[in-house]
């Protein structure tokens, strides 16, 4: 006579696998599912720290009244090394930075539907948006600028001259 046990073994084994896959796909979900779910997580670029969650920097903007500086970058980006290393370290810049807007970094591979909802085409990109997150128009720089044009730009921004 044929055994049934291993067999059914087998099956109750796949579905105590498949549940748990079930279930932690779904605890992943639920941790993400949420945009405007304040998170701590924050990134250390020169002499700057970047949220790294459009909630928080949301939340933190329309809390303190800042428009919001939205970094996107990629961790390969060779120009966003040199724009980081110049610019991120300009006591200038960084304290307009930081005086001014609430800082958002986004990383163009590990956040990229967030990137392609940003209209992020190419690393570095530079956007600047009100405390609401209206992006504000003429703002935008898409790939690198030096340090003395990106200070002058960020002046223009802030005194709404664009």
């Amino acid at each position: 006579m044929f055994n049934k046990r291993p067999i059914i073994l087998a099956i109750l084994a796949g579905i105590v696998i498949i549940s748990a896959s079930v279930y932690l796909l779904n605890q992943n979900d639920n941790a993400t599912a949420l945009p405007d779910e304040v998170n701590t997580t924050t990134l250390n670029l020169g002499q700057l720290t970047f949220q790294t969650s459009i909630g928080d920097a949301m939340h933190r903007a329309q809390s303190e009244n800042k428009m919001i500086f939205i970094y996107g970058r990629s961790l390969s980006c060779g120009w966003c090394k040199k724009f980081e290393a110049e610019s991120f370290n300009d006591e200038r810049i960084t304290s307009l930075l930081n005086e001014n807007f609430v800082l958002l970094s986004i990383d163009t591979v590990e956040q990229r539907d967030i990137a392609i909802n940003l209209g992020i085409r190419a690393t570095p990109t530079s956007i600047f948006t009100t405390p609401n997150g209206q992006e504000i128009i003429g703002t935008r720089i898409p790939g690198y600028m030096d340090q003395d044009s990106f200070y002058e730009h960020l002046n223009e921004v802030i005194n709404n001259e664009v």
